[in-house]
């Protein structure tokens, strides 16, 4: 939420009382500052508890907000599965949508432009999501590894797009989800895998080496650090798991990386993550210089660079699943 943003006026929001538990208290202008905390030159949030461990300064606002638009053209839609059917207009309805860890907002700007008729939920542990959304969205300060507010049942499609580093225990989190989603109400995941793979087949710890080395330092680090760990694939089983979703369906999308001789729509994607990649790289150093490989942080960033720089044939997979509630 941006301080310089007028107020927001929720006499939109005329029945909040019939699908949550409790009041929203908006946050005042002077107290934005107290979510924040600066370290070596980048803004972090403030919450003990979370262990999200990057920047939410203007340059992830930014790869955040390009990572948006280019999942919106690799996957085709602002969604997979049946979203646009579930949000269709429904005399005498109301559908609701919560976001989790909305960042900017930006997904569901744009999705709450489309469906002017349901109400969006932006849920994140920050205020930096604009503070004069349109009368169809709230954005809420929430840790999501806590219980939410909305009551049981009463929330029609759940959100979740790169959380996994947020949360620790993803199977609770699934509990919680399936207590507010009505039945048939849709959950929806998209998370990036941790490491590229090389569109040929190849053994990219040898096609690139240095961007290996870095991942295998940050994945050690936001586990032994955080307690974070890689769950991308793993969620679908989850799913199953929890014996609260029906009709599971996990779908994988492969999003090019660097210089591609395809046509002009690839190379753009491509470059595009590219940049997305060296500014992830970039935030990640602040993690590494505060764990075991501190002395080593600078160089495992800058030789993922020259990695992501100079291998051609790297794709990024996309991980998707949804599922009804039973």
């Amino acid at each position: 939420m941006d301080g310089n943003d007028p107020p927001y006026d929720h006499s939109d929001d005329e029945d909040t009382s019939s699908d949550t538990s409790e009041d929203v208290v908006e946050v005042a202008p002077d107290e934005i500052p107290e979510y924040f905390q600066e370290r070596g030159g980048r803004l972090f949030h403030s919450h003990g508890s979370s262990p999200y461990p990057l920047p939410v300064d203007a340059e992830e606002q930014q790869r955040q907000n390009g990572l948006n638009e280019l999942l919106r053209k690799l996957i085709g839609d602002f969604s997979v599965g049946p979203a646009r059917e579930l949000l269709a207009l429904t005399p005498g309805e109301q559908r609701r949508v919560v976001d989790l860890g909305t960042g900017t907002g930006q997904w569901v700007l744009d999705v709450a432009r489309e469906f002017p008729h349901v109400r969006f939920y932006g849920v994140d542990i920050v205020p930096i999501a604009t503070r004069y959304p349109p009368p169809n969205v709230i954005f809420e300060m929430h840790d999501i590894m806590e219980p939410f507010r909305y009551a049981s049942g009463t929330i029609d499609m759940v959100h979740a797009r790169s959380i996994t580093m947020a949360i620790r225990d993803y199977r609770a989190l699934l509990q919680e989800v399936g207590r507010m989603l009505r039945r048939g109400g849709l959950f929806v995941s998209c998370e990036w895998g941790r490491y590229p793979i090389m569109a040929d087949g190849s053994d990219i710890t040898v096609r690139a080496p240095r961007m290996c080395a870095f991942f295998d330092a940050l994945h050690e680090t936001l586990g032994v650090r955080r307690g974070i760990e890689p769950i991308a694939s793993r969620i679908p089983r989850m799913l199953e798991d929890s014996r609260q979703f029906t009709d599971i369906q996990a779908k994988r999308f492969y999003a090019p990386v660097g210089d591609w001789p395809a046509g002009p729509d690839v190379r753009e994607m491509a470059q595009d993550l590219r940049r997305m990649m060296e500014v992830y790289a970039r935030s990640m150093g602040a993690v590494l210089s505060d764990g075991p490989f501190s002395a080593h942080a600078d160089a495992l960033v800058q030789g993922y660079i020259r990695d992501l720089r100079g291998v051609s044939g790297m794709v990024a997979t996309c991980f998707t699943v949804h599922a009804r509630r039973v």
